[in-house]
């Protein structure tokens, strides 16, 4: 017979009242998107391998998805003209 695999949190600051707490503000977000997700996540103080771990995404991803939400709607500049 084999063996139930379980699921692996990385150990952090998370005490399993917050993992509960952050579960139930994600199921409230309803449409929000993965990145829009992992940024509240990691504004409210969890890791980046717990995010990863409650998302079941990488950590790269996690690191991805935070980047882009923080530079979300900043201009770039303009790109310099030739002559």
């Amino acid at each position: 017979m084999g063996e139930e695999e379980e699921a692996v949190i990385p150990a952090g600051n998370a005490t399993i009242q917050d993992r509960i707490a952050a579960f139930d503000m994600l199921d409230r977000m309803g449409d929000a998107t993965q990145a829009q997700k992992t940024y509240r996540l990691s504004l409210v103080g969890f890791k980046r391998a717990e995010i990863a771990a409650m998302l079941g995404i990488s950590v790269a991803s996690v690191s991805q998805n935070i980047y882009s939400e923080k530079n979300k709607g900043k201009k770039k500049p303009a790109p310099k003209k030739i002559e």
